[in-house]
């Protein structure tokens, strides 16, 4: 069966253009440690939020509340989004050698993210990249329904003027990688900011990653040969 032709390229935020998980695994476990009711069980949160990385911040909460008891109240999840929030926006830094990577892919670009509208322009403005996306941002915020569920991967092919089969994405989440593959997109993973890559690249490849891969100076490579149809 002949592929659809891909014109376009929708970007995950954290984790594919800024390298802002390792921020967020780290003020998450600061913030919710005080909370554990048992300090033997710091390592076990640490791994079981490097775990959900990806997912929308109040979902994370919501499941370590129910594994660990956490006992979270309305005001820990505003705390905790606005430190975290707060850390990624003095700290984040691009993943290494995306901006090179993006501007060898000719292709029109769009962000899609469970992150907040804010905090994704504040980051990309942070780090050089706002401009390649041509104010194609698009948030779980604004659609309502943040990944696995597909909308936000629909409302940045919707933005782009495009039908999703025309889409390849690019996500580092098993989260992610699910809601493009609901949307009717073609998915590359990546893996390069990963705490377990070996891992990772598995659950990628389960979730329907097309390529799993770690490097950015592979990417342009990669979209190349998708458009050659030499992948798929």
């Amino acid at each position: 069966m002949t592929q659809t032709s891909i014109t376009h390229l929708v970007c995950d935020c954290d984790g594919v253009l800024l390298d802002s998980e390792s921020i967020a695994l780290r003020v998450l476990h600061q913030q919710l440690l005080p909370l554990l009711k048992h300090s033997a069980q710091a390592a076990a949160l640490h791994q079981a939020i490097a775990a959900r990385l990806g997912m929308f911040t109040e979902l994370l909460l919501d499941e370590l509340d129910i594994e660990f008891g956490l006992g979270l109240q309305a005001q820990h999840y505003a705390a905790i989004n606005e430190a975290v929030g707060r850390a990624c926006s003095a700290e984040v830094q691009a993943v290494p050698g995306i901006a090179d990577a993006l501007a060898q892919i000719s292709l029109p670009k769009a962000v899609a993210s469970n992150s907040g509208h804010a905090r994704i322009e504040q980051g990309l403005r942070r780090c050089g990249l706002l401009p390649l996306f041509d104010g194609h941002i698009h948030s779980a915020d604004d659609v309502g329904r943040p990944k696995p569920a597909p909308h936000v991967y629909l409302a940045a092919a919707a933005g782009l003027g495009v039908a999703p089969q025309h889409c390849i994405a690019i996500d580092d989440s098993v989260t992610g990688v699910h809601a493009a593959v609901a949307a009717g997109m073609r998915v590359l993973g990546f893996t390069g900011v990963a705490h377990d890559k070996p891992g990772m690249q598995r659950k990628l490849y389960e979730a329907g990653a097309e390529i799993v891969f770690d490097d950015m100076t592979a990417f342009p490579g990669l979209i190349a040969a998708v458009l050659a149809g030499n992948v798929g």
